[in-house]
C-alpha cells in the first residue's frame, strides 16, 4: 500500500487550496491521500471539489474548515471511487485543558472513534484522530514522559480506548498547524504506532511561515520508529511525502 501525506504553506487563498487540492488527488497514484487539516475552507467548495475531482483509484482523507460559520468546523470527507462524501464527524476537542478530567467528553470521543471514524480500504482498518484530539493521552513527566490514556482510572472508557487500538492497523492524524512540546508529542506518536500500527501526520506550516522543510510538518511512524519516504514533492505551496507499507 502507498500512502501519501500533503502539507500547505498557511494561509494560501481559497482558491488556491481548492485547486490544489484537485490537483493533488487527480494526479496521484497512492493508494491512501492523506491531506493536512483545514484542507479546504467553505462548505460551497466541497460541491466544486466533486465537481473537479476524476481520480477513481486513490482513498483520500480531507478536512472542511468552515461547515457552518463558527457553529461547526473542522468537518472530516472521504473520497472513495471518485465520490466526496460526508464522513459526518468533526472534531470534539483541541487542547489538554478541555478533556482533562471530563469523562463524559472521552466518552464523546470514544464514541465518534468506535462509529465515524474507523473506516476500512482495502481490507486494513483505519482510524482517523484530528488534531487535538491527541490529547486523549497525556505523559508522565516524571517517568520520562511516558504516555497512558488521559482517564486511565476509569476502566470502562481504558477499555473501550484500548479496543479500539487493537482493532486499528494505520492512525491517520490531519493537524492545523505545528503542535508545540514537541519531546511530549514524540512520545504519543511513538506510543500510538507501537504493537505494529502505523501512524501518519500532516500539518500546515506555522502562520506567516513559508517554511515546508520544517520536520514538524509531517511525521510517520511504524511500531515506534520513524518511517522512511520513499519519494518528496514540493512545489511552491506544497509538500507531499510518499511512504510504502506493507500491507
Amino acid at each position: 500500500m502507498i500512502i501519501e501525506i500533503v502539507s500547505y504553506k498557511h494561509g494560501l487563498p481559497d482558491e488556491t487550496r481548492l485547486q490544489l487540492t484537485a490537483e493533488i488527488i487527480n494526479n496521484s497514484t497512492s493508494d491512501l491521500l492523506l491531506f493536512s487539516g483545514h484542507t479546504i475552507k467553505f462548505v460551497n467548495e466541497i460541491e466544486s471539489l466533486k465537481r473537479l475531482i476524476n481520480n477513481k483509484k486513490s482513498e483520500v482523507i480531507l478536512e472542511l474548515q468552515d461547515i457552518n460559520s463558527d457553529k461547526i468546523g473542522n468537518c472530516l470527507y472521504r473520497v472513495t471511487r471518485g465520490k466526496l462524501i460526508s464522513i459526518y464527524s468533526n472534531q470534539i476537542f483541541t487542547q489538554s485543558s478541555e478533556i482533562e478530567g471530563n469523562y463524559q467528553l472521552a466518552d464523546r470521543l470514544l464514541h465518534e472513534l468506535e462509529s465515524n471514524r474507523k473506516i476500512e480500504i482495502n481490507g486494513i482498518s483505519i482510524l482517523i484522530i484530528q488534531c487535538g484530539e491527541i490529547n486523549i493521552l497525556k505523559n508522565i513527566q516524571s517517568e520520562e514522559n511516558r504516555v497512558e490514556f488521559r482517564m486511565s482510572d476509569d476502566k470502562s472508557l481504558t477499555d473501550r480506548f484500548n479496543k479500539i487500538l487493537k482493532e486499528t492497523k494505520i492512525i491517520l492524524n490531519p493537524i492545523h498547524t505545528p503542535m508545540g512540546n514537541q519531546g511530549k508529542m514524540l512520545k504519543r506518536r511513538e506510543y500510538f504506532s507501537q504493537h505494529k500500527r502505523y501512524y501518519f501526520s500532516a500539518c500546515n506550516t506555522k502562520e506567516n511561515s513559508d517554511n515546508l522543510d520544517l520536520k514538524s510538518l509531517q511525521y510517520a511512524y511504524y511500531n515506534g520508529d520513524l518511517l522512511a519516504e520513499i519519494d518528496t514533492k514540493k512545489t511552491e505551496f506544497s509538500i507531499r511525502r510518499i511512504y510504502k507499507i506493507k500491507y
